[in-house]
């Protein structure tokens, strides 16, 4: 790549997409096709549009209440970014925050998740990038589908078979992909993907 990325940056406009910030989305859509040629960068932008449907565009509650929040009581520690931080200390007080593990120059998010309530995330409205990117960009489920992509067509992102959220958003995006493969011959690129989306949106 001959220009650099600025990976904070990327990830903090990622960060606002999940929350709804669909501008932030297309700004971070626009820098990132530039780098398409490389399927690193691919897969992270497919990444990015399967994760901004589970936090966005499909309503994935119910089933979330039904699998009871598995995804938050057990696994890795979830890292927390200094941008998560920042905004984690600008909304819990102290003895919330000291809930969090210092673990060099990193905080990180124990599991199960002290901040958890049943199935509910009381931090849900600030909760940290990593939360907000599951499944499709965890690197414990997608690991071996980002290491054996090659740029060509969609990944078939891995989904923990407890997660019927990430099953739900996988089926619907899988019939919206289906759909535009009729139309063009080929798989959607990223950015023919997410304004189909915004279409059935609409």
């Amino acid at each position: 790549m001959s220009q650099k990325i600025d990976f904070d940056y990327i990830n903090q406009l990622a960060k606002r997409s999940l929350g709804g910030d669909l501008k932030s989305f297309e700004k971070l859509l626009n820098i990132l096709e530039k780098y398409e040629n490389f399927p690193q960068v691919k897969f992270g932008l497919y990444s990015l549009i399967y994760q901004l449907s589970m936090n966005v565009f499909i309503d994935v509650s119910k089933e979330c209440e039904k699998c009871g929040g598995k995804c938050c009581k057990s696994g890795y520690p979830i890292p927390v970014y200094e941008f998560d931080y920042k905004e984690l200390a600008k909304r819990m007080n102290r003895e919330e925050l000291e809930k969090l593990r210092r673990v060099d120059n990193i905080y990180l998010l124990p599991r199960p998740c002290p901040f958890q309530q049943g199935w509910v995330c009381t931090i849900h409205r600030f909760k940290p990038y990593a939360c907000l990117s599951f499944p499709f960009a965890t690197e414990d489920e997608q690991r071996e589908i980002i290491n054996n992509y090659d740029g060509k067509g969609i990944p078939d992102f891995k989904v923990p078979e407890y997660c019927i959220a990430g099953k739900k958003v996988k089926e619907t995006l899988n019939a919206i992909i289906s759909d535009l493969e009729k139309c063009l011959g080929r798989k959607p690129t990223p950015k023919e993907l997410y304004q189909a989306i915004m279409k059935k949106k609409k």
